[in-house]
C-alpha cells in the first residue's frame, strides 16, 4: 500500500510539473551559461555580504483532546499528541541572502520571468533543443522543459 502511495504521489508531482511555469531570470540576447554563470556569482557574493547565521529554537509539542468512553458509557478527555517538541536549526540570514543576490542580478539587467508552458499543439511543431541565447519575449512566449533543468523558450506564430 506504502508502495502504491508513493508511487501515485511521484505520477501528481509529474503531472504538475509540466503544468506549472519555468521561471528563470531573463535579459535579451544573454547567453543562458553568462545568466548561470552571474546567477552563481550573484550567490557567491551574497553570501560574502551575508554570512550564514546558524540559530536553534525549540518548537513546543502540540495536542490535541478527544473523549474516550468505555463500553459502560463513562467518559473521560485524554490528551493526544499530535506533534513532538523538536530542536530546530535555521539560518536566520537566508531570506536577506536571497534578497541580496536577486538585487545583484537586477543590478545586472537581469529580471525574473515565468513564462507559462508551451501547449501540447506548439511542443509538437518545435524541434526540442535548449535555449542557447534568450530570445525576445512576446504575450505568446512560453517555455518547454528539458530533462537536466534546462529549458527551450519558443515564441509562436
Amino acid at each position: 500500500m506504502k508502495r502504491f502511495r508513493v508511487a501515485l504521489f511521484a505520477c501528481v508531482a509529474l503531472l504538475l510539473a509540466g503544468c506549472l511555469p519555468t521561471t528563470v531570470y531573463y535579459k535579451e540576447g544573454a547567453p543562458v551559461s553568462g545568466v548561470a554563470r552571474d546567477h552563481t556569482q550573484c550567490d557567491v557574493d551574497a553570501l560574502r555580504q551575508v554570512p550564514v547565521r546558524t540559530l536553534t529554537r525549540y518548537i513546543p509539542p502540540t495536542y490535541s483532546y478527544r473523549q474516550v468512553c468505555n463500553g459502560a458509557g463513562a467518559c473521560r478527555t485524554v490528551r493526544v499528541i499530535l506533534s513532538p517538541g523538536r530542536w530546530e536549526r535555521y539560518d536566520a540570514n537566508e531570506g536577506l541572502r536571497a534578497r541580496v543576490a536577486r538585487q545583484c542580478m537586477a543590478d545586472q539587467g537581469y529580471e525574473k520571468v515565468s513564462l507559462k508552458p508551451c501547449p501540447p499543439e506548439v511542443v509538437e511543431a518545435t524541434v526540442i533543443t535548449a535555449t542557447r541565447v534568450q530570445p525576445p519575449l512576446t504575450e505568446k512566449s512560453c517555455a518547454i522543459r528539458i530533462k537536466g533543468g534546462k529549458y527551450q523558450i519558443v515564441n509562436p506564430d
